[in-house]
């Protein structure tokens, strides 16, 4: 009898269970602020990156919310209804995919070159803390949509516009799980690559660190219309 090997959970997934069993137990109060990523990564004795793609994660579903400069707050969140988003029964249709896209290429692109003309350098650390995690992708047991759905959040941020965060952040649910599907669907197509979807975000991070907003715009809207055209044509085949 032959047995499939039992796949090791990451580090990051861990943290964020835990974490998100200390909300369930009330150890932390809706409102109540969490610890800083420098104290929790100390008390699980992780890196400071797998403590922030755990709290993009919980951010993700709408756990927590992170405030720039302020810290990660719980929010009044109703676990009895909570899906695994990686249930088939989670994932979107083909029709709402499609709109979801034209969404993010309207707010997106627009964002994107906000940022670029309004960005800090503490908007750009989140930035290149995304990028360095999504540079950890390994595979298949991490295709890094987590530290994908954060950089697109922190654009948001970095576009100073409280509106478009706060409608960014209502639909990180849904951006996580197609996110997670378009990098699946890029792993395994044989012309796409993680380190070319990478390249793709270091391109937008380029200009807006070099605050070039055209250039920002641009390079949102060129990698948007990939994302897009590889993840149909995956649902297709």
């Amino acid at each position: 009898m032959s047995f499939k090997q039992i796949e090791s959970k990451k580090i990051s997934e861990i943290v964020r269970e835990q974490i998100e069993e200390m909300i369930k137990r009330g150890d932390v109060q809706p409102g109540e602020k969490l610890d800083s990523v420098v104290h929790l990564s100390e008390q699980f004795q992780v890196s400071r990156s797998a403590v922030r793609e755990a709290l993009s994660a919980l951010r993700a579903v709408g756990i927590v919310t992170i405030k720039q400069g302020e810290g990660t707050f719980v929010n009044n969140y109703d676990f009895s209804g909570v899906l695994d988003p990686m249930k088939p029964e989670r994932i979107i249709s083909k029709k709402e995919m499609l709109e979801l896209f034209e969404i993010r290429k309207i707010m997106e692109v627009g964002a994107a070159e906000l940022a670029a003309k309004k960005r800090t350098e503490e908007h750009l650390l989140r930035m290149e803390n995304a990028l360095q995690d999504m540079l950890h992708a390994s595979g298949e047991d991490n295709v890094g949509e987590a530290s994908d759905v954060a950089f697109h959040l922190a654009i948001a941020e970095a576009s100073e516009n409280n509106l478009m965060l706060d409608m960014m952040n209502q639909l990180s649910d849904t951006l996580r799980k197609t996110m997670f599907e378009s990098r699946r669907v890029w792993l395994f197509s044989e012309k796409q690559t993680l380190e070319r979807l990478y390249k793709e975000h270091e391109h937008i991070y380029t200009a807006i660190k070099g605050k070039v907003a055209d250039q920002a715009r641009k390079a949102m809207l060129t990698h948007l219309t990939n994302v897009e055209q590889t993840l149909i044509k995956g649902l297709e085949s």
